[in-house]
């Protein structure tokens, strides 16, 4: 199905996509398979650019596949705290850099831990 036939959706902690012509869910995710943290349940946002998914709450960032809604990548922002992520965009050349820069954080803390 064409991207702009799908709307996705944030709410209690899920990430569906839907059919804009029908309603029917196509897929959705739990959060709390990405976020261990409890609050991974409260308020959200959500933004979408090509074919990722980008989502803020409890103070983490995630990244999913627009296809299926599988983990790209995960941002814990440590030392931010547990609250609402608020984001937004100028144009998409400042969002990529965003994007980047916040994958390369998270790629780096895996690489640490491990």
């Amino acid at each position: 199905m064409k991207q702009n036939n799908v709307l996705f959706i944030l709410s209690n902690g899920r990430v569906a996509a839907i059919n804009k012509k029908d309603g029917a869910i196509l897929w959705e995710v739990k959060l709390k398979q990405y976020v261990t943290n409890s609050m991974a349940q409260s308020v959200g946002q959500i933004m979408v650019e090509d074919k990722k998914i980008y989502v803020g709450c409890a103070g983490i960032l995630v990244c999913l596949d627009t296809k299926d809604g599988s983990l790209l990548w995960k941002n814990e922002l440590k030392g931010w705290g547990y609250n609402f992520v608020s984001m937004a965009n100028i144009n998409n050349d400042a969002a990529d850099a965003a994007i980047k820069a916040a994958a390369a954080g998270a790629a780096v803390a895996v690489v640490t831990a491990t």
